[in-house]
């Protein structure tokens, strides 16, 4: 509710003032008041005026009540408010991406660790395996390849859980790597929705209520 102790208006003024371009003024083009009722109405709203000449003017704005919000789902049916619980290992050589897919997992509210190309990742996997749920993996990138420290990691851990990320297709990446115990593949560039929508098939839930920074 909004009031004012201006001059107020009449009942043939009051009739007009939802009016695109209607004014009463010397200056400004009539369009305020319009675009208001066309929020309130998008909301399924309503708009109540009242006004007499020497008295001021009152707006009340009423809104329906939402019982219950419901849960947003995105294209894969996997709700956006999923939230993991774990450790990634991201490893890329470009630091750009290392930092935009970081924000992303620590978003989905996962920990972090980085490495900036594949003989970093095994050396950090080897040291801190006991921490690391799962190692989002480069394919190409100098020094040693997504492919060749895959074999190095799973001599480590054979249980180890990859997703491995590249340019190539999603099926291109499944078949060459058919029966080698993949967890998954992502196609980059990735958005935060493709990211959700396979981390929540292969990192559990985060507890409600559980908090994280």
């Amino acid at each position: 509710e909004v009031s004012d102790t201006g001059c107020g208006m009449d009942t043939q003024t009051i009739a007009r003032i939802f009016e695109p371009f209607f004014t009463t003024k010397f200056t400004g083009r009539g369009l305020g008041l319009s675009a208001v009722m066309g929020i309130v109405r998008a909301h399924e709203g309503a708009l109540r005026v009242y006004s007499e000449p020497g008295k001021g003017t009152t707006f009340k704005v009423m809104f329906p009540v939402v019982e219950e919000a419901k849960e947003k789902q995105d294209e894969e049916g996997v709700s956006t408010h999923w939230r993991g619980s774990g450790t990634v290992l991201l490893v890329d050589d470009e630091e750009t991406i290392r930092a935009i897919g970081s924000k992303q997992l620590r978003h989905l509210g996962l920990d972090v660790l980085t490495a900036e190309d594949g003989r970093q990742a095994v050396a950090i996997y080897r040291e801190r395996r006991a921490d690391i749920d799962l190692v989002l993996l480069d394919l190409i990138m100098p020094h040693m390849n997504g492919e060749e420290a895959y074999r190095e990691l799973r001599q480590i851990a054979p249980d180890v859980r990859v997703i491995l990320a590249s340019g190539y297709s999603e099926s291109d990446i499944a078949s060459r790597f058919a029966g080698k115990g993949l967890a998954g593949c992502l196609q980059k560039p990735y958005t935060l929705t493709n990211l959700r929508s396979l981390l929540s098939t292969l990192l559990p839930s985060r507890v409600a209520g559980e908090s994280f920074l």
